[in-house]
């Protein structure tokens, strides 16, 4: 019995420490977030630190962790049926607008994902080696799963295929956001009945500007994984 309550109590500790709010967002865009009405709730940018928090005076109390750059939030009294909003800088020069709900729930984490790079961080990145090496050190960043300085990293999801031939099809996962690049990580299968060849040719049009595919050999059913960098200028 006393092992069941046991389990039972890790099981809810479990769950209060990792409840974790994601919201993807703009620069300059609001977002609706649900933060506790009793508790602090603990906001933080990914691959990022806040650097200023501007709000409605009396509306909540903040606690800053320096270190970190994360901010820990709690309504005040007369807030905690109320929602009002808060302006977030960080020290990468995103900004956003953060419309705070207080509801009777346990804290929570709330992780900023920006979908907006830093435009000035960037092009530093981009500028930091020689252009073809710029190209080579974004296409291993995506292969490793690590973001550029600056970047945006933005997971789409669920995304139509496209058909590239009677057996190869191409649908697109990750987009890496920079200044005057951007990366593309897309996934190819092979649909049909025979073993296919692949090249990073294949995958040229106008503006890409580097590719590199993980496995050119495709059995039947077979799937890889494209990495390809495009221009981004407008």
């Amino acid at each position: 019995m006393y092992r069941g309550l046991l389990f039972i109590f890790l099981s809810i500790m479990s769950h209060l420490t990792y409840a974790l709010q994601v919201k993807s967002i703009k620069d300059n865009r609001s977002v609706l977030v649900k933060i506790a009405a009793k508790e602090q709730s603990r906001i933080f940018v990914y691959q990022d630190r806040i650097s200023s928090v501007r709000g409605l005076d009396g509306a909540y109390d903040l606690k800053k962790d320096e270190k970190l750059g994360d901010i820990y939030i709690q309504p005040t009294a007369y807030y905690q049926n109320k929602a009002f909003n808060l302006f977030i800088t960080t020290e990468q020069g995103h900004t956003y607008n953060i419309l705070a709900t207080p509801l009777n729930i346990p804290s929570e984490t709330i992780e900023l994902k920006p979908i907006s790079p830093s435009h000035l961080i960037a092009s530093r990145w981009e500028k930091n080696s020689p252009y073809s090496q710029t190209i080579i050190n974004l296409i291993n960043s995506m292969a490793n799963e690590t973001n550029p300085d600056g970047y945006a990293v933005i997971n789409l999801g669920k995304v139509k295929p496209k058909k590239l031939s009677d057996c190869l099809t191409m649908r697109l996962l990750t987009l890496y956001r920079g200044d005057k690049l951007q990366g593309e990580i897309w996934l190819v299968k092979n649909e049909g009945r025979i073993f296919t060849h692949i090249r990073p040719r294949d995958f040229y049009q106008d503006n890409v500007l580097g590719a590199s595919i993980q496995n050119e050999e495709l059995s039947v059913h077979a799937e890889t994984l494209l990495y390809r960098v495009v221009s981004n200028e407008n």
